[in-house]
């Protein structure tokens, strides 16, 4: 009997020891897709010009896994965006990377401010984006599209503009991101997009 309770009472301290080793994680949002709704990311500020390049990059490739359809700034699109991305450390020693999009319907009101976070490790000077790295960055990337993505698919407007035939796009998925990804990369070495 001893050994019994000895055998939970050490199993239980092993358990507790091992939980303390785990990761906490804040859930992740799950992904959205919103093809057919013309974007323009219009701007992305805040960040200094490398951190803006990786970013535009990776906010493309998201925007193309989701099928969103980024147009350039100059042609028409359903709604425009414009973010801003911010770094600072957290009380536990980590870096945040916050952003915020500003969605502008058609007649340039806003219609919708998404944002969120992506957390990392801390960098080893006083500039927080030190800590910035390629992990956060695509998570902040991917947590953008997916916000922007649901906001498009839960707007009136959109859903009329929306395929009722989910394979009618199946064929231009593959070229859509090359190009999306294209269009966000190239536009990113003038911080306006």
């Amino acid at each position: 009997m001893i050994d019994r309770l000895n055998g939970l009472v050490l199993g239980s301290a092993v358990a507790l020891a091992l939980a303390g080793c785990q990761e906490t994680t804040t859930a992740a949002r799950p992904r959205v897709d919103a093809p057919g709704v013309p974007v323009s990311v219009q701007s992305i500020s805040g960040a200094p010009d490398a951190v803006t390049t990786r970013f535009a990059g990776l906010l493309g490739e998201a925007a193309a896994e989701r099928r969103m359809e980024i147009v350039p700034g100059d042609k028409p699109a359903r709604f425009r965006v414009r973010g801003y991305l911010t770094a600072q450390p957290t009380e536990d020693g980590q870096t945040s990377l916050a952003f915020v999009w500003d969605v502008y319907d058609e007649t340039k009101k806003r219609a919708q401010r998404v944002q969120g976070e992506s957390l990392g490790r801390r960098g080893g000077t006083s500039d927080p984006w030190s800590g910035v790295d390629q992990t956060i960055v695509a998570k902040a990337a991917a947590d953008s599209m997916d916000a922007i993505a649901s906001f498009l698919v839960t707007t009136p407007a959109v859903e009329a503009v929306l395929p009722a035939d989910k394979t009618k796009t199946a064929g231009k998925q593959a070229n859509a991101k090359d190009t999306t990804v294209a269009k966000t990369v190239a536009a990113a070495g003038s911080k306006k997009l």
